[in-house]
């Protein structure tokens, strides 16, 4: 017999698995012929598997294509030689990537003059698909680290994004990125030049928002090139989604700022009420006082329930529910002893801590209630660490998490959390990752970290007056 599923190691192709009955106590070999012509396995016409040792009963061939007839036969190899079985058949299924298909861009002119709006259809891949983001360039260059502006998360189901103020008369290209099981799977790359609409001032070109946000971004790129520091850096608008990075997908050392993704996994558990906020309430706020390994390596044994190691295993869980694909919970920092592989470190990214600081913010991870307790301990940082992204946002509330160690290249000094600032009764945030390493002398990222998060603070400032 013969059952399918969707492939997940092929996407958009079919796992067949071919099924027979134990032989008894014979020391049979069975093996697996597969043809796509119905013409009783005439010789190189058909590809073959095995044989298998006595006592398999089933094998599973990867990666057939879908929506065509196939045809397969059992056989048995004895002390007499090759026994083929009879033919069957079987259509294998059509399993569609998770990958998204673009449809169309609209534009359309808005009565307010120069104001436009532009449309993005695409219907969502179909495997089982994951969360999307959408991504906008203005270079022809597949989309390289640092050229382009993501929105997203999106919901597996989402097909239609309404984007405003994009730079009019130019030539953009776009994609939908999406994060399945197994990884990302970016659709095709389509192309379109955005209409020029009628302003009152023809001569003028409107500045808009998104313009901005990619001047910002080459501001950022500039100052950590002038400084000569190894840094990187994302930026996510928490109303619009919308996301920077220069060298955010580069994989860092994270030192203790990892360890937002233990009190997080606590968090969740005292939401699903697995023990009482009394019990690691002060745990919480000591970890983040001083960034303190030591309670935080306690907090990552309450998470295991009293195992170590499967508070990592539910750590790593949680990094990759969040989107961070790319990044490692290896042991607790300061502890590299309980590293399963000796020297092995801990990663992070800084697209990918922002892909979890924006789906907690956004209640994808735990209630607003809870969210909100964790976003109070995060205030909770000693004067004497908030040298990098609050010295750069004076008026603003930070809730942040700090790393800071030393490795072999030089020092390892990061900040990463959620500013929000309140205007007319609106409140408004976005989420900064700053990561920079092998610093030679100690604290020498400062006047780079306070002028990334300074730059950043200024840029919601007065784009959300």
């Amino acid at each position: 017999m013969t059952s399918q599923v969707c492939s997940t190691r092929w996407p958009g192709k079919v796992d067949v698995t071919f099924s027979w009955p134990r032989l008894g106590s014979h020391d049979f070999e069975v093996w697996v012929e597969l043809s796509l012509l119905d013409n009783d396995f005439q010789p190189g016409t058909f590809a073959s598997a095995g044989p298998f040792e006595p006592g398999v009963t089933s094998y599973t061939w990867q990666g057939i294509r879908p929506g065509d007839a196939h045809y397969y036969r059992l056989g048995v190899l004895d002390a007499e030689g090759r026994h083929p079985g009879p033919t069957g058949n079987f259509v294998s299924g059509l399993c569609l990537s998770p990958a998204a298909s673009l449809q169309a861009v609209t534009q359309t002119c808005s009565a307010t003059p120069g104001e436009m709006k532009t449309s993005f259809a695409w219907s969502p891949g179909l495997h089982p698909s994951g969360p999307q983001w959408l991504d906008l360039s203005l270079f022809n260059n597949r989309f390289a680290e640092g050229t382009f502006v993501r929105v997203g998360p999106l919901p597996a189901a989402t097909s239609t994004l309404e984007w405003a103020g994009l730079r009019q008369g130019s030539q953009h290209y776009w994609r939908v990125n999406t994060l399945a099981a197994d990884g990302w799977h970016p659709s095709a790359t389509g192309t379109f030049k955005t209409t020029t609409c009628a302003t009152s001032e023809p001569s003028v070109t409107p500045q808009t928002r998104a313009d901005d946000l990619l001047a910002l971004q080459e501001r950022l790129r500039n100052e950590i090139g002038a400084s000569g520091i190894n840094a990187a850096v994302a930026v996510t608008d928490l109303q619009s989604g919308e996301t920077i990075d220069v060298y955010g997908s580069d994989v860092r050392l994270p030192g203790c700022t990892i360890n937002f993704f233990v009190l997080l996994s606590v968090v969740m558990d005292l939401q699903a009420r697995r023990y009482s906020e009394a019990e690691v309430g002060k745990l919480i706020a000591s970890t983040v006082w001083s960034s303190n390994p030591v309670t935080a390596r306690q907090l990552l044994l309450k998470t295991g329930l009293g195992d170590l190691s499967a508070g990592v295993l539910k750590v790593n869980h949680l990094l990759r529910s969040l989107g961070a694909a790319s990044s490692l919970y290896d042991h607790p920092p300061g502890y590299q002893n309980h590293s399963p592989e000796p020297g092995r470190s801990n990663a992070l990214t800084a697209n990918d801590m922002n892909r979890a600081l924006t789906h907690f913010y956004l209640g994808g991870v735990v209630n607003t209630e809870w969210r909100d307790y964790l976003l109070e301990k995060l205030t909770g940082v000693k004067p004497g660490l908030q040298y990098l992204i609050p010295a750069g946002a004076s008026g603003a509330t930070v809730a942040h998490k700090n790393g800071f160690s030393w490795s072999s290249g030089g020092w390892v000094d990061n900040d990463a959390g959620i500013v929000w600032f309140d205007k007319d009764g609106v409140r408004y945030a976005y989420a900064l990752s700053f990561f920079a390493e092998d610093i030679p002398t100690k604290y020498a990222d400062i006047p780079l970290g306070q002028t990334i998060s300074r730059l950043t603070w200024e840029y919601f400032r007065e784009h959300y007056p």
